[in-house]
């Protein structure tokens, strides 16, 4: 069993009958009556994916029914890394994935059956095509789904990514008519001159988000292959789901195309909100090659698990929240859950991608409108958002890269009853992200505020229409304890104009909520992730003519808190009028707080009781004689284990003493998992010191003991 948990026969039935309304709830609001078909081509060798693996091509294909005339815009679905066989667990009511044999031999072993991943995404995708999308979910299990990592693509998303090419590289040849498989009968539909290659969104989940943007970057690749293979092709959009970042030797990101990510504030394999990266990268970086106008963006979903976003993942990757009530459940479906992405990725598209494109449909994303009822009824969110590239039109103002106490300006920085400290920001960022972590504990009287000082001329913003900052609140005091409603925090900001004239100073709280962080229950560090807010410029109230020397942020007298200000900026995108909207309005929001009983509960692990094992293998140095690609020298850390080891987005995390070391090979039963480390590398970690694995935040630790070096 996957979880230590029975289920009384009434409850899953009520559960099957509660998921059945929900599917039915789900179905397509869209013009057109929606029709599926497929492709599968397997066990294929694919030198423009891989040379050292057979792949599938294989795809379910979402269409309007009635295709009409003009070609119609493509949205192409990959999902992320998972086991690729499954058995159905009596005790659970579900399938289970715990054996990945299909990876490698393409089929599974006696009692289990393929995973579907790519299946798990229908509910997203007939939404899609009922408004006139052509989506095609990517069946990535052979050779790269729970496959053995390659040089540089330990994750194997440059992988992915090739195929995703491939498949665009398949279906442009069918659009065409020609290239050397025929479409079949089970597509349903004649491809040729059906689809619109120069309206094309890609979404990812998980190690599919990295994957998907391995698609756009190595399209653009000097030399690549793909561009004549594909044609006139242009991506429009990416959408990625709780998505990796940083499982290859290249950065990936998310140039010139509309970029929003979905980050499960409960994320139980990808804890660390990799994704916060990708967007961090484009607040920071000059847009010299990204589009103009593009908008890029976060939206933080609480209560969100990793898995339940696809339908096939059965079992949870969390355990709960911290801070916040779960919308996942231990198994099985979550029709809230689903509904969030529905809500979110839906509307992206149908703003972005299309000749049809209606932009007015991504102003959800900006923080200063307010959410539509059906998502804020279901939980809170938290956004992050960049109208466009850091160019003419968006301005940084200051990040907070210099030295404590100066500003970027090389000014000096003013604190009153406050400290102010230039760093990093919280750990799921990007090291460029740099920050100002104010702490106002010391709850002191009389005046306190944070001032950055800009220019000492002053600087002209009146071409500029927003003025925009991240900000995020810490834990301090009891705000983080397992009931506490954590209080929110209010401040003010204002303009310093010459002479040290201050404007009017703004609530931020007018603008977004701040509030306690939240995070999956098996973690230590809770999400600090910082969020955007917005303010016209002239809710200010200064003159045209005024100039602009600093950015007061003012704190009421006894004010307790801890918190993060970053990226500020001004932009001539136009922001909402004050007190239009909230980041969650509270007049439709949910009761957030989190019950002392609103866990699941997993039974620790019982020492000795999974059979844990380690061995230490040294490898033979030299090529191996029989001419295979197995690692030459150094040292296997070898780690086996009755309770399976799950295959997840994010890498496996071995710790031996205060040392992590990420990565790790799984065997196709589960059962074994293998650290390859250099002959350096083995003599660095520290003899007798304790060894444990983990992996995700639903699986208890696995302990083997001390290292015998």
């Amino acid at each position: 069993m996957a979880f230590g948990l029975s289920f009384h026969p009434s409850t899953l039935l009520a559960a099957a009958i509660s998921l059945v309304a929900a599917t039915c709830a789900q179905a397509a609001t869209g013009p057109n009556e929606v029709a599926t078909g497929s492709y599968k081509f397997l066990a294929r060798d694919e030198p423009l994916v891989t040379n050292d693996r057979k792949v599938d091509l294989w795809a379910e294909v979402y269409r309007p029914a009635r295709l009409g005339a003009k070609p119609a815009p493509l949205v192409v679905f990959l999902h992320g890394n998972h086991s690729t066989c499954g058995r159905f667990d009596k005790d659970l009511g579900v399938r289970v994935d715990d054996r990945s044999d299909y990876t490698d031999t393409g089929e599974c072993p006696k009692g289990y059956v393929v995973t579907p991943n790519h299946l798990g995404y229908g509910y997203l995708a007939e939404e899609l095509a009922s408004w006139g999308y052509v989506v095609v979910s990517i069946n990535a299990n052979r050779g790269v789904t729970a496959g053995d990592p390659a040089p540089g693509d330990f994750g194997l998303n440059l992988m992915r990514g090739r195929l995703v090419l491939r498949h665009l590289a398949l279906l442009s040849a069918w659009s065409r008519g020609t290239g050397d498989l025929s479409p079949p009968k089970s597509l349903g539909f004649d491809p040729r001159g059906a689809l619109d290659f120069r309206q094309v969104g890609l979404m990812g989940h998980s190690r599919g988000g990295e994957g998907v943007r391995a698609a756009l970057v190595q399209f653009g690749d000097e030399g690549s292959p793909f561009p004549a293979l594909i044609g006139d092709l242009k991506i429009r959009s990416i959408f990625e789901i709780g998505p990796v970042d940083g499982q290859t030797d290249r950065v990936l990101d998310a140039k010139g195309v509309n970029s929003m990510i979905l980050l499960p504030a409960c994320d139980g394999d990808v804890y660390n909100l990799q994704g916060m990266k990708v967007f961090d990268r484009a607040v920071t970086r000059k847009a010299d090659d990204d589009r103009k106008n593009a908008i890029h963006g976060t939206i933080a979903v609480w209560g969100a698990n990793h898995n339940a976003y696809n339908t096939e993942w059965l079992t949870t990757d969390s355990r709960g929240c911290h801070g916040s009530k779960r919308l996942f459940e231990a198994v099985g479906r979550s029709a809230r859950q689903e509904a969030t992405a529905l809500g979110t990725l839906v509307p992206f598209f149908r703003a972005t991608v299309g000749p049809d494109a209606d932009a007015d449909r991504a102003a959800l994303f900006d923080p200063n409108v307010t959410l539509p009822k059906s998502l804020k009824s279901i939980t809170a969110y938290d956004r992050g958002y960049l109208p466009g590239p850091i160019d003419s039109q968006t301005r940084v103002l200051e990040s907070f890269n210099r030295r404590t106490g100066v500003s970027d300006s090389r000014l000096p920085t003013e604190t009153v009853g406050v400290s102010a400290v230039h760093g990093p920001a919280s750990f799921e960022h990007d090291p460029s992200v740099r920050a100002a972590f104010v702490d106002l504990t010391q709850g002191v009287s009389g005046d306190r505020y944070f001032q950055t000082n800009l220019s000492a001329d002053g600087l002209d913003l009146s071409a500029f229409k927003t003025f925009a900052f991240r900000v995020s609140l810490t834990c301090f005091d009891g705000i983080c304890a397992r009931d506490s409603a954590g209080s929110q925090l209010d401040f003010a900001v204002a303009l310093v104009t010459e002479g040290g004239t201050l404007s009017k100073a703004l609530s931020v709280a007018d603008r977004v909520k701040l509030r306690r962080p939240v995070g999956p229950k098996g973690f230590e560090e809770l999400h600090s992730t910082l969020y955007t807010a917005e303010i016209p410029l002239k809710a200010f109230g200064l003159s045209k003519t005024a100039k602009v020397t600093g950015v007061r942020f003012i704190f009421e007298p006894g004010q307790r808190g801890k918190l993060y200000l970053s990226a500020l900026t001004v932009s001539k995108f136009k922001a909402a009028p004050a007190g239009a909207a909230r980041s969650s309005d509270a007049a439709d929001a949910p009761e957030l707080i989190v019950a002392a009983s609103d866990e699941i509960r997993i039974p620790a692990a019982t020492p000795g009781g999974d059979g844990n094992a380690m061995k230490i293998v040294r490898r033979p140095a030299g090529a191996p004689a029989d001419g295979s690609q197995a690692r030459s020298g150094g040292v296997d850390i070898v780690l086996s284990s009755k309770r399976f080891f799950p295959v997840t987005g994010a890498l496996p995390r071995l710790k031996v003493g205060d040392r992590t070391l990420s990565g790790g090979e799984i065997s196709a039963d589960g059962g074994t998992i293998v650290f390859g480390l250099t002959d350096g590398e083995f003599a660095a970690l520290p003899d007798g010191a304790d060894v444990s694995l983990d992996i995700q935040a639903s699986s208890p630790t696995w302990r083997f003991g001390r290292l015998a070096r």
